[in-house]
């Protein structure tokens, strides 16, 4: 490789690093890393916004705008402590409910939403019954992770592989829905025979659940019908994307603007927030991240470096897809397990696009792969996905610790045991 390449892998390799220590805020890194693949003309201007994937961006940024809004309505509140209810405070039938709610939720929404709403909920709930939170947290974490997986805004990665393989949300869900709903089946045993014991250990105070109404959870009755239904249109244009010929961020954009528009026209309880205060509730961070990381990955393309990785990968598998697809899944997973999905992605896609132009075969199969390899492989550490990093978070500050060593004591088995049903999944249905 050039001095250029060289100097081009350095920057890229030391952000890696920055972002995968959490020392320094991984937004801050990834800009900065950009700025200087810039400032050092690896690549030009013009080159690097042109890579910056807007469909990306902005499917973020609407997602995040209309659950701002839904999420004022209690929607999400009255989903959890209905099912609280449902399971009549019972530990074991909570350890099954409350993930299996959230693996949907996480198919619907991205999973760092997804358990800022359920966790705080989880905690009321236990605290409510008197029985340990931290199996039932765990538990939904990995369930997040693996419910994400089934859908193209699900997961952060998703997004980024359908965007650059221009795969829709149908062929997300058609692909990956069945594998997920089978490692689902086989994740809902294991955690009853891990963690049930552990629930069983203390007697929950099944009385104190009737203090908790789940209408007393909802915060705006027509705010809420209201999101329903504007939710209820974006997910059947996610369906009918292809026929109508739409992107998924002019999808999430339509779904935006129609309920900014509904929360502010009566009937209504209240005034909702201005425009501006909603703004603020976008994960601009996480947005920048992006930003910084496409345009890295542009200083790699310019400098040589995608298309050295991609005549490596073919080297190693001399084209056998099976392998190639294999390798991808495993070596995914791996990566995000110790580093993160989100940087490994967006450094991979260009790689699976050289193989394409190479003509090495049908490359769906390798995009399924690393969808599946990265979103499962965030089970494997809490460093494997920021959503994981959020739930220890709150779970750390609400008096509940969870130890790097007890989420992957927990979380590599399932890994494992999910990447096995995948390897499997992918052999049977594509070779």
């Amino acid at each position: 490789m050039s001095t250029q390449a060289w100097i081009a892998v350095a920057i890229f390799v030391a952000s890696y690093i920055a972002i995968a220590t959490d020392k320094i805020d991984r937004s801050l890194v990834a800009v900065v890393g950009a700025t200087i693949m810039l400032a050092t003309g690896i690549v030009d201007q013009g080159s690097a916004f042109a890579r910056i994937d807007l469909n990306v961006i902005l499917l973020l940024a609407g997602m995040m705008i209309m659950i701002s809004i839904v999420k004022r309505s209690g929607l999400f509140e009255w989903l959890a402590i209905s099912a609280a209810k449902a399971t009549g405070g019972r530990p074991i039938l909570l350890l099954i409910t409350l993930p299996l709610i959230t693996a949907v939720t996480s198919a619907f929404l991205d999973n760092v939403t997804t358990m800022i709403l359920i966790i705080p909920i989880t905690l009321v709930i236990a605290d409510t019954l008197g029985i340990n939170p931290v199996p039932l947290i765990i538990s939904e974490t990995f369930a997040s992770n693996i419910g994400g997986t089934a859908t193209l805004i699900g997961d952060p990665p998703h997004m980024l592989i359908g965007s650059a393989a221009n795969l829709s949300f149908l062929d997300f869900l058609t692909n990956l829905a069945p594998i997920v709903a089978i490692i689902l089946v086989v994740f809902a045993v294991i955690i009853s025979l891990t963690f049930g014991r552990e629930l069983r250990r203390t007697a929950p105070k099944t009385a104190a659940l009737a203090s908790l109404t789940p209408k007393k959870a909802i915060k705006g009755k027509y705010l809420l019908w209201k999101s329903v239904g504007v939710l209820a249109v974006v997910f059947t244009l996610f369906v009918l994307q292809d026929a109508l010929g739409i992107k998924p961020a002019t999808v999430a954009l339509i779904g935006a603007s129609l309920l900014l528009i509904l929360s502010q026209l009566p009937p209504r309880e209240a005034k909702m927030d201005s425009m501006g205060v909603l703004l603020t509730e976008i994960d601009w961070p996480t947005l920048f991240f992006f930003i910084g990381m496409f345009i890295m990955v542009a200083g790699l393309e310019a400098a040589g470096v995608i298309a050295v990785v991609a005549n490596l990968v073919v080297n190693l598998t001399r084209t056998h897809l099976l392998l190639t697809a294999l390798l991808i899944l495993w070596g995914s997973a791996f990566m995000t397990m110790i580093l993160s999905a989100v940087p490994f992605v967006v450094a991979t896609i260009p790689v699976i696009q050289s193989l394409a132009a190479q003509g090495v075969g049908p490359v769906e199969p390798l995009w399924w792969a690393l969808s599946l390899g990265a979103a499962l492989g965030a089970n494997g550490t809490f460093i494997g996905s920021a959503a994981n990093m959020v739930v220890i978070g709150i779970s750390n500050r609400s008096g509940h610790p969870i130890t790097f060593a007890e989420f992957t004591k927990r979380g590599l088995p399932i890994t494992i045991i999910s990447l096995v049903l995948s390897s499997l999944y992918i052999w049977l249905r594509y070779f």
